[in-house]
């Protein structure tokens, strides 16, 4: 039966950007045993084609099973405080598609969704040769965080992105004049990140060797997202 534990020893710090819309929890040394769930990519995950999530991250994915949201779901009551925090899926992430082929969207920051109560994780499974996640301020409206009363300006930053393509060929790294990067996490086996999903953000992708099709040597994470109710959200 597939089971993970948390490590008793991992370390749990808030980084607090001078923005305090901008925080960002990072558990080092998350799982007691993270090489249960690098042996179940390998063996068992079944990762289906690009785009096969109905989302548009530049890879493939696989949903994990329950005993892992039951783990994450452990480390969010810790950092929170709450007693029964919504997740609404876990999927084991591995990015792939070639800068290329990457549309606009995929080219600049995103967020995840737009309410306060929402949040998403990044649970790294390799090391910082693979980057890690950036936060970034859209510069023209000094915008960190998107939501229902500004979420129009997503049309207007992609067609900024498509109009500068010297700037953004490929994947997004450090300042355009569209963007600029506020905080970087870098990427570390075993971390996890957790932080508000309307906030803007994208992966860092530092080497080609994290756009391999290999679990073992590629850009492999677990991607989870989750509701929190019991509390007012000012993260």
């Amino acid at each position: 039966m597939l089971q993970f534990t948390l490590n008793n020893a991992m370390n749990v710090e808030k980084i607090q950007h001078e923005d305090p819309e901008i925080s960002v929890y990072v558990i080092d040394d998350f799982l007691a045993n993270p090489e249960g769930l690098m042996d179940y990519a390998r063996n068992k995950a079944y990762f289906g084609r690009i785009g096969d999530d109905k989302t548009a991250y530049p890879g493939i994915r696989d949903r994990l099973p329950s005993a892992y949201e039951h783990s994450l779901g452990e480390a969010i009551k810790l950092v929170f405080g709450v007693r029964s925090p919504q997740i609404h899926r876990c999927m084991l992430s591995l990015t792939t598609l070639h800068p290329d082929r990457l549309s606009a969207a995929q080219k600049m920051p995103h967020v995840d969704s737009l309410g306060n109560d929402q949040f998403a994780s990044v649970h790294y499974l390799c090391d910082n040769s693979h980057g890690g996640t950036a936060f970034y301020r859209y510069r023209l409206k000094n915008l960190v965080r998107l939501r229902e009363d500004n979420f129009g300006v997503i049309s207007e930053m992609m067609d900024g992105v498509m109009h500068s393509p010297e700037e953004h060929s490929g994947y997004l790294s450090g300042d355009t004049s569209l963007f600029k990067q506020e905080l970087m996490i870098e990427a570390r086996l075993n971390r996890l990140i957790l932080y508000p999903s309307n906030l803007l953000h994208c992966a860092v992708l530092s080497s080609p060797k994290s756009l391999q099709n290999d679990v073992t040597a590629g850009r492999l994470s677990v991607a989870s997202f989750f509701r929190l109710e019991e509390i007012p959200i000012n993260q």
